[in-house]
């Protein structure tokens, strides 16, 4: 270690720092340091070791203090110098002196885009400003709102100035207002169109931009439906029960608003009931002398390559609906060349019969049955269905004794039946002790409850009630019972149960699963009414007839569009897959046979004969109706819609008795 006069260096240094004189410390600060003009701002300082601290002009302002001042826009570093025993140190302070804002204003019109003559409201707000002043110089302050209306169209522009201590600014609002828009009318109608007697029409429309909607009734009064401040709504009047017939009267609705006036018209009529004579003036109008030839043996069907004509059962198949339409008008209006009418079907029928078998009984070609596998006769349920309507009229030609000139033809016609239709199939082929089929069930059934009627057999008289018992047992057993909704009604299955359970339809003609379509069900309800009117047979009473009644009412129409499905049940209650009823959809038309029902309910009745008014019944041509369906799409041949005719007369003349 190195010394200096006997003490070391180390020593020295340490004495030195001990003695040392520190530099000035502290601080200069704005406070503020950020502001904007016009505000006061405070320099503060303090600094400790300091005899003396200069401003960066020279002037002494001590080792601590404070100076407040206003200072001008700028952005300003300062510099102080201050000295003490231990040397100098250069503080800095840095003042940011903002100028003031501009001011801000919104100004909007609200809607910015409407009518004429529609309220539009101006409102505004600002920032930074003192003043404000409209297009005209106006003061009118830095917010407000100012409402007002104007019956100009077009684009507004207007320009607005406010001002303020940091200068002055402008803004542009405009407004569009659009001539006022003519009033509408849509919709007009009257509900039904055509009512008959005693029925209510509604009259309803809608409306737009209208402050007033009215019409006048035949006496030249004004009638007002609505009268209030412009707007768009519904209006609806139900008349009183029609009294008097009415051919076809037109209403002419007005509306007026702000836009003008328009009008718009619309027509109803009001006409009676069908009755049987104008049921039967319709049937007739339908050219029933030409079933006849309707049953013929010049159908083309390509054999082996060679085209032959045959005697096809279809066309019998389709003619039971006219049949059956033919005797419940007779049996309603006393007309007996409509039974007759019947007999000589029946009788085309038999006679284009040939044993092409060998076997002593007659057969008739299919073309259904050819084309679905190839085989050309013995189609099972075709020939029961054609079979139906022979021995439908033979039971109502026996009956009456009206009719005795035409018993023989009636009994030679029972024999037939009996031999080519029952005992073929009964005997021969054994398939009517375990028919499944609900549809089938009813067809045969319907041959057997009508050849049981005059038969002198006693043997097949006992096959026939047997069938009757026992098969309709199972048939009734098959209804389903649905009480959704209150419904009360029955559900047809296409096959009867099968160990206690019913089975759906599951198949390219039937894919509704859960039901079956309305018009083979009719089969199955023309049966179970023909077997009640007969007695019933211990199986089917009064309470069937309502159920089934309730079927047309809850199941086969529509809740929502009041029209006829082609589906017996129509509601989720009675299938998973009720979605867009995919088989025949609004065929009125497949209501054939479902029309017996009306003579056991009057309610039912009324929707028939409602549905047969709006359907013009008593004049041609036919309109489309506006409710429940539109008829014009019958079943082959034609014969759907006539039945129908039958099928109500029979119900009109027996709620009259």
């Amino acid at each position: 270690m190195k010394y200096i006069l006997g003490i070391s260096v180390l020593a020295i240094a340490t004495m030195h720092n001990a003695h040392a004189i520190t530099k000035p410390t502290g601080s200069f600060a704005f406070q503020p340091s950020t502001l904007t003009v016009g505000q006061p701002s405070t320099l503060r300082w303090y600094v400790r070791n300091a005899t003396s601290c200069k401003n960066q002009w020279g002037t002494e302002i001590g080792p601590s203090g404070s100076y407040t001042s206003t200072p001008p826009v700028g952005n300003t570093e300062y510099r102080f110098t201050c000295t003490g025993p231990g040397g100098s140190t250069v503080f800095k302070a840095n003042r940011v002196v903002k100028p003031k804002p501009l001011p801000k204003a919104y100004f909007a019109y609200h809607p910015r885009t409407a009518e004429v003559g529609t309220s539009i409201t101006l409102r505004w707000s600002t920032e930074h400003a003192t003043s404000c002043k409209n297009p005209w110089g106006t003061e009118i302050g830095t917010s407000g709102t100012y409402a007002f209306t104007s019956d100009k169209p077009g684009t507004v522009n207007y320009s607005f100035n406010c001002s303020g201590p940091g200068g002055s600014t402008k803004t542009t609002a405009s407004y569009t207002l659009t001539p006022a828009a003519k009033p509408t009318i849509a919709h007009l109608k009257y509900t039904p169109k055509t009512a008959y007697l005693g029925q209510r029409q509604t009259m309803s429309f809608t409306y737009s931009n209208a402050t007033k909607c009215y019409a006048y009734n035949s006496k030249g009064d004004e009638i007002v439906y609505f009268e209030d401040a412009q707007k768009n709504g519904t209006y609806s009047w139900r008349s009183e029960p029609r009294a008097n017939l009415v051919d076809n009267y037109t209403l002419k609705v007005f509306c007026e608003g702000k836009g003008g006036v328009t009008h718009s018209t619309t027509h109803y009529s009001v006409s009676e009931n069908p009755t049987v004579t104008t049921l039967r003036e319709a049937f007739v109008a339908r050219t029933p002398q030409n079933w006849v030839n309707n049953i013929h043996c010049e159908t083309p069907v390509i054999i082996d390559g060679r085209t032959q004509n045959i005697c096809d059962v279809k066309h019998m198949y389709n003619a039971w609906l006219g049949i059956d339409g033919l005797l419940d008008l007779y049996l309603a209006s006393g007309d007996t060349s409509l039974a007759e009418l019947a007999l000589q079907i029946s009788e085309k029928y038999k006679s284009i019969g040939q044993d092409k078998n060998g076997d002593g009984y007659l057969d008739w070609f299919s073309t259904p049955l050819f084309e679905y596998n190839g085989k050309m006769y013995d189609h099972d349920h075709y020939e029961w269905r054609a079979g139906a309507g022979v021995a439908r009229t033979v039971a109502v030609v026996l009956d009456d004794s009206k009719l005795s000139s035409l018993h023989s033809r009636a009994k030679s016609l029972q024999a037939f039946a009996e031999q080519h239709i029952w005992r073929k199939w009964y005997a021969k082929y054994r398939q009517f002790s375990n028919l499944k089929v609900t549809h089938f069930i009813g067809r045969v059934g319907t041959i057997a409850l009508f050849l049981n009627k005059h038969s002198t057999d006693q043997t097949l008289k006992s096959q026939y009630q047997n069938f009757i018992v026992n098969r309709g047992q199972v048939l009734k057993d098959s209804l389903e019972h649905i009480t959704t909704n209150g419904a009360n009604a029955y559900n047809i299955r296409c096959y009867a149960p099968a160990g206690g359970v019913a089975q759906d339809c599951a198949s390219a003609s039937l894919p509704v699963e859960g039901t079956i379509d309305v018009s083979h069900a009719g089969d199955t309800v023309s049966f179970i009414v023909e077997t009640y009117l007969a007695g019933g047979f211990g199986v089917f009473e009064h309470q069937d007839m309502l159920k089934l009644s309730n079927t047309v009412k809850k199941l086969i129409i529509s809740d929502l569009e009041q029209r006829f499905r082609s589906n017996v049940c129509s509601i989720d209650a009675c299938s998973k897959n009720r979605g867009s009823d995919p088989y025949y959809r609004n065929i009125g038309a497949y209501q054939s046979q479902w029309a017996k029902l009306a003579q056991f309910d009057k309610t039912l009745l009324d929707i028939y004969l409602y549905w047969l008014s709006t359907q013009n019944v008593n004049v041609t041509p036919r309109e489309t109706p506006e409710t429940l369906i539109d008829q014009s799409q019958s079943l082959p041949g034609g014969y759907g819609t006539p039945n129908i005719f039958g099928n109500i007369a029979l119900a009109v003349s027996r709620t009259q008795e």
